[in-house]
Order: C-alpha cells, then structure tokens, then sequence
C-alpha cells in the first residue's frame, strides 16, 4: 500500500472550523476531518484570519484578547468584532477598522463607542442602516443622521422623530431612496416637492403621501404623467377619472389594471384608450367588445386586440382584414 501524506489544512464550513488531514493511499486522496472547538496557536490564528475574519470565532480566549488579532481579523471582516474580546470592543482602532469595513459591525461595539461620533459616522458613512445602532443621541445628531441617509435613504427609519420632520434631511433621503417618504412625518408626506422627489425615484413611494395629494387632481395628473403605474396608490375618486385614467396609461400600458371598473362601460373612455393601447380592449365590458367602431380603433392600434372582441366582431371579414394588415 502506497500511502502519501498531503498534510493538514482548516477550513469554515456551516458555522464550524474543520480540520482536514489530507493524504493519498494507492493513488486515491482521503480525507479525516473534525471540527476544532478552539485554537490557542497564534500563528495558526493569525493565517486563518488573513482568509477569513470570521476565524477568530475559534481562538480562544486569549487570542481574542489579542489586539493585532483582532485588527487583522475585522479589517478582513468587520463583523467579526463580535468575537473580540469585551475590552477590543471598547478600543477605538478595533472599533473603528471594523465599521470601516462593516458599518453594521457597530452593533457589537461598547455602549461607549456607540456614543462616539467619530466611529458612528464612520459606521454610517459605510451602511447607512447601521444608524439603528447608534447611540439615541446620535440618532438625533443631523451631521450623524445626513450621513446615513446619504448612503441610504431608507436609514432615515432609525432617525430619532425630531429629524424625520426636517425637511432638507428628508429631501435628500427620498431623492436616493423614495419608499423612506414612508419614515417621514406626517407634515412632510403632504409636501408636493419631497413626494414628488420620492415618486420620481420609486413609483410606490406614492402609497405613502399624504391623503390630501392623493386626491389632488392637478397634483396626481402630475405623478401619474411621471410614473404611471402610481395611479395604484391614488384616491378612489380619481381612478375613477378617465382624464387621470388616460394620463397615466400614456407613460405605463398596464395602468388600466389600477382604474375603477365602471370605467370599462363607459364608450367614451374604452374608445380612448383602445386608441391609446388596442389591448386595452381586453378591459371592456362585454357590450363594448361587440362595438364596431371601438374594436375597429383597437385592431388599427394593435391587431392582436381582435382576440378580445365578441365572437361576432372576431368573424368580421373587415375587422380581420384590419387586423392582418396591422401585422
């Protein structure tokens, strides 16, 4: 029997440091392996780290005490500042390098350093969210709390009250994230500038304005000519408007699915809208389907719209003939 030893090499698998001791017998490569509960060699440790941060999970407790571990570790991996030691928790460089790395390292550090401006803007300034770890005066703090939304409008979330009713803070957090209009207060979800801003970078922020804009004809023809789809989130009365109705299907095809229903038996409006979109047949009652010139003004659109007329208009030699040479 040919045996070769290949030597011993550790690797983090499932939450575990696994030691494997490689070797080859007659040519083929066998591997022992167990997990290693705690290592105490620094070098060892120090190697591990360099490839992985997480590693110093399995130092022991002395080696998590140890300060160029620690440094080596959470430059590599932030958030394995929460291996460390208690009194590494407190030291401002290891803070510091870790939400450096990982804002969201904040978390594990001391309640000292969590006050600290200087680590919590650090912090912020990498993941916005990890705000919600800052200490609560902090989350006061318009310097700490701007910075975090710069990076992350939706961190706006973790501000302390006072700040979500400021209203360049709040400005600058739905310009780069428009669903924190949800975090804003209530005065500011009825300010057309920042719910505009917010509807401008994501059509949904809509749902959060306030009641009053929602219903404010002028102001919804506005949203909806910008993104369509908000029609969703506007009051029930202006669904119900072929004007709103029409102005938002123009910028998003598929805004008829947000429109009230008896929109679909009023000839007016399917007329217009098969106009607009020939699919839009497919939204008609069923008198309306079987209507000449309203199916006829659909297949013109889009021939593909003769699917969704009556089965009499479907058989319509001319309605056909529109329709084959609309493709």
């Amino acid at each position: 029997m040919l045996y070769i030893d290949v030597g011993q090499y550790y690797l983090i698998f499932k939450s575990k440091l696994v030691k494997l001791d490689l070797f080859f017998v007659n040519g083929i490569l066998v591997a022992n392996n167990y997990a290693e509960l705690s290592i105490s060699d620094k070098d060892l440790v120090l190697n591990l780290l360099q490839e992985n941060g997480r590693a110093l999970e399995f130092a022991n407790q002395q080696l998590r005490a140890d300060k160029e571990l620690v440094l080596c570790a959470v430059r590599q991996k932030g958030r394995a500042l929460k291996f460390a030691s208690s009194e590494l928790k407190s030291d401002f460089e290891c803070v510091l390098a870790a939400v450096t790395q990982n804002g969201k390292a904040l978390e594990y550090a001391s309640e000292e350093l969590k006050s600290n401006l200087n680590i919590v803007i650090a912090a912020v300034s990498n993941n916005g969210s990890a705000l919600i770890f800052a200490a609560d005066e902090l989350q006061s703090n318009s310097r700490v709390v701007l910075a975090a939304v710069a990076q992350n409008g939706g961190a706006l979330k973790f501000a302390a009250d006072n700040l979500r009713g400021d209203y360049a803070l709040v400005l600058a957090a739905v310009k780069l994230k428009g669903r924190a209009l949800e975090f804003s207060s209530n005065e500011l979800r009825a300010e057309k500038e920042i719910v505009l801003a917010a509807v401008k970078e994501n059509d949904w922020a809509f749902a959060h304005a306030s009641d009053e804009l929602r219903a404010d004809k002028d102001f919804v023809l506005h949203v909806v000519g910008l993104k369509g789809r908000a029609l969703e989130f506007a009051s029930d009365e202006l669904k119900a408007d072929p004007e709103v109705v029409l102005a938002a299907a123009l910028e998003y095809e598929w805004a008829f699915d947000h429109a009230a229903v008896e929109l679909f038996s009023n000839r007016d409006f399917i007329l217009a809208a098969v106009k607009l979109h020939g699919l839009a047949l497919e939204y008609a009652s069923e008198d309306l389907r079987s209507d000449r010139e309203i199916v006829l003004a659909a297949v013109k659109q889009n021939a593909e719209a003769l699917i969704y007329a009556s089965s009499d208009l479907r058989a319509d030699r001319e309605l056909r003939l529109s329709a084959k040479l609309g493709d």
